[in-house]
């Protein structure tokens, strides 16, 4: 044989055993990814938390959509209740669309929710000429407080009449959460709460509604929620916040559905069918404990602390980053309910006081809470000086009232840095 023919057959020899290694390996790394995959990220990096490092809030429940069909130990198709039709398919009214099970898939690591143009007729000979996907976890996950999140992309490019979203009801109606609700007839994006009011009468919302350009990417929809607060994100922004006695704290349990809407339907241009995809959602424990919200008075919004007489967020002088709290006297007050105390329990509050004058004195304080007013004071013009309130919770305290007050007409102060332990 001559060199040039021990070359080739070398080199078809060669070319076959990388055939046969690749075809010996592939499988073995596939199964070992479909067996192991990544787990989801902590929220050790997410500065939007408001209550307590990222690091602290522990996965309790998630979906990745990793599989090749919906998790049905997870999910369950359709409404938990009758609606409608008494068989779980149409909601109410507002919806033009039947949920019908062909307009769920999982695939390529994403939940893919359908909308079709198709006409179903229902039990009752009612004819629909548009059918949705719809899955909840009724059945299988319900938690109260804790952060809330979906990674989603709209179908904002399919045209008017679509109506996705990722929302959570508990057991009746109200309460319900909009985490992400999607109207693309007009670009019209909503978050926010829906509550009945303690006394009893008409539901109430407490919800932020926005017409502007939807995202057309990927695009994380957030809800953070403890005792007596919300905190709505897009993409680890603050859109919306809640505060107070309303916030509901029922254990609640997750929908994701595609849609059509009855009031702006879809015209001959919207394409169909359509997806609404979820690439993955995840829920996280939220730690134990009570907060005081913008502690160091850097949110833009000063709630929730109220205001009586002078008490104004400035921009100087601050103890720690840009802003504090002046309040001159009057006397003048700003406080903030505070939320998830324990009853018969011994609380520590501490905060920063710079008197700005000799005459007076500043007061940081609480009440409210099941047991006597008390508060710590600071006089004399000077520099910051840290004060301590120490106070102990009723036999069914779980709520306190902590205030930073000027205490006549001579005194001013500025306060900065509060915090309960």
């Amino acid at each position: 044989m001559t060199h040039s023919s021990l070359l080739a057959a070398l080199l078809v020899w060669l070319a076959s055993a990388s055939i046969t290694l690749a075809q010996a390996t592939r499988p073995a790394a596939a199964a070992a990814a479909a067996a192991d995959p990544p787990p989801p990220p902590d929220l050790a990096g997410a500065t939007f938390l408001t209550s307590g490092d990222g690091t602290r809030w522990k996965l309790v429940w998630n979906d990745e959509f990793s599989g090749q069909a919906l998790d049905r130990d997870k999910w369950s198709i359709g409404l938990p209740w009758g609606g409608t039709d008494g068989t779980g398919r149409h909601h109410n009214e507002q919806y033009a669309s039947y949920i019908l099970d062909h307009n769920i898939a999982v695939d390529s690591g994403a939940l893919k929710l359908l909308t079709r143009r198709e006409d179903v007729v229902d039990k009752k000979g009612r004819t629909f000429h548009f059918t949705q996907g719809l899955i909840t976890t009724a059945k299988s996950f319900r938690h109260r407080y804790g952060y809330w999140e979906a990674r989603v992309k709209l179908p904002v490019d399919a045209g008017p009449g679509l109506w996705p979203a990722f929302w959570t009801l508990a057991e009746g109606w109200p309460p319900e959460m909009d985490i992400c609700e999607i109207w693309t007839s007009n670009n019209r994006s909503h978050q926010g709460l829906c509550y009945r009011p303690s006394g009893g009468g008409k539901e109430r919302w407490d919800d932020q509604m926005t017409h502007s350009p939807l995202p057309t990417g990927w695009t994380v929809y957030g809800m953070e929620w403890g005792p007596g607060y919300q905190v709505y994100h897009i993409d680890g922004k603050v859109t919306k916040r809640v505060y107070g006695d309303h916030v509901t704290d029922d254990r609640h349990y997750i929908l994701l559905n595609s849609g059509v809407e009855s009031g702006s339907p879809p015209t001959a241009a919207t394409v169909f069918p359509n997806t609404f995809a979820v690439d993955y959602v995840r829920v996280y424990e939220r730690p134990e404990g009570p907060i005081i919200h913008n502690d160091g008075f850097e949110s833009d919004a000063r709630e929730p602390w109220g205001r009586a007489g002078q008490a104004v967020v400035v921009g100087y002088d601050a103890r720690t980053g840009k802003h504090a709290l002046r309040v001159d006297g009057g006397p003048s007050t700003s406080e903030q309910k505070i939320y998830g105390l324990k009853p018969r329990t011994p609380y520590r509050l501490t905060g920063w006081i710079k008197p700005l004058t000799d005459a007076g004195e500043a007061r940081l304080g609480v009440k409210n809470h099941g047991g006597e007013e008390t508060f710590a004071k600071a006089s004399g013009k000077g520099d910051y000086q840290q004060v301590e309130v120490s106070f102990t919770t009723g036999e069914n305290a779980t709520t306190a009232t902590i205030y930073c007050q000027a205490s006549d007409k001579a005194a001013a102060a500025l306060f900065d840095d509060v915090a309960v332990r």
